[in-house]
């Protein structure tokens, strides 16, 4: 009987180091503001359109943020402007700020509405925008950190 004991023991004790490896440990990682601070308009063509969107971002959190890729969806006076992932490569430090800028290239048909939006009304300077999305970030067991800001940016027109 203490043969049986002593397996069952065994069983028990496999079986919890099991479940216990099965646990993902959760990292929890504040949530960094981001803010749209310009979009330059780099080109327009009548094949497609070119912007820089250039962005701030402060990390809240007591260690480096490194940033491997970027989603986003970007809204400009209540129209779709832009969104999708890029890569980030970039690191925020611990409780720092950082800036980065993202390339986009609008087709013609896909621009047309966006162009009227920031050009309509002449040459406007600002414009409101509504910025959504998350981060991967390059920490073991982390998710992908959402951010969301809203404002109002100044316009750049490029050379």
């Amino acid at each position: 009987m203490k043969l049986i004991d002593i397996g069952t023991r065994c069983l028990m004790l496999l079986g919890a180091a099991v479940l216990a490896s099965c646990a993902t440990p959760k990292v929890t990682v504040q949530q960094p503001e981001i803010v749209l601070t310009g979009i330059q308009v780099k080109d327009i063509r009548l094949s497609g359109q070119n912007f820089l969107l250039g962005f701030s971002v402060s990390n809240p959190n007591p260690f480096p943020l490194p940033v491997k890729s970027i989603r986003y969806d970007l809204r400009l006076d209540d129209h779709e402007f832009a969104g999708g992932e890029t890569q980030g490569d970039f690191v925020v430090s611990a409780r720092g700020d950082g800036k980065f800028v993202i390339a986009v290239e609008l087709d013609l048909l896909q621009s047309v509405s966006q162009l009227a939006s920031l050009l309509r009304g002449g040459r406007r300077e600002t414009i409101a925008y509504d910025l959504k999305g998350s981060l991967a970030v390059d920490i073991p067991f982390a998710r992908p950190v959402p951010f969301s800001s809203a404002g109002v940016i100044r316009l750049q027109r490029g050379t």
